[in-house]
């Protein structure tokens, strides 16, 4: 029963496109914050600049779709993993559970950092 939603049931095709799209989305926010902070900005980068393109929303919208795809692309490398290399369901199971759990938590973690972020005077 439980291999039917973890893996050995299903052909894992979504996993494998969805992998390369997360990949491409990582690399097109990875170009721009590059672009942003190397070559967009006057002068040096400072503290100051930084924290202020980051307390824009817009910048911390960019900074959350960042933070979903990479957690996306993380979670489902180790999932596919998981369907892999560990045959028995029950344990897959339990992997693929606490995979979850610590992708949820990274995600509200980064969340909650983004998010509250503030200028320090």
């Amino acid at each position: 029963m439980l291999g039917k939603y973890f893996g050995s049931g299903r052909s894992g095709a979504f996993d494998w496109f969805f992998q390369r799209i997360s990949g491409v989305a990582l690399l097109i926010t990875l170009f721009l914050h590059f672009w942003v902070l190397h070559y967009a900005s006057e002068g040096p980068v400072t503290y100051q600049k930084v924290m202020a393109r980051l307390v824009s929303p817009v910048w911390k919208a960019i900074d959350i779709a960042f933070l979903v795809f990479a957690v996306y692309h993380a979670m489902n490398g180790f999932k596919m993993i998981i369907d892999d290399y560990i045959h028995s369901a029950g344990l897959r199971a339990v992997l693929v559970g606490a995979l979850w759990v610590l992708s949820i938590g990274f995600f509200g973690l980064g969340v909650l950092t983004i998010v509250t972020l503030k200028v320090q005077a």
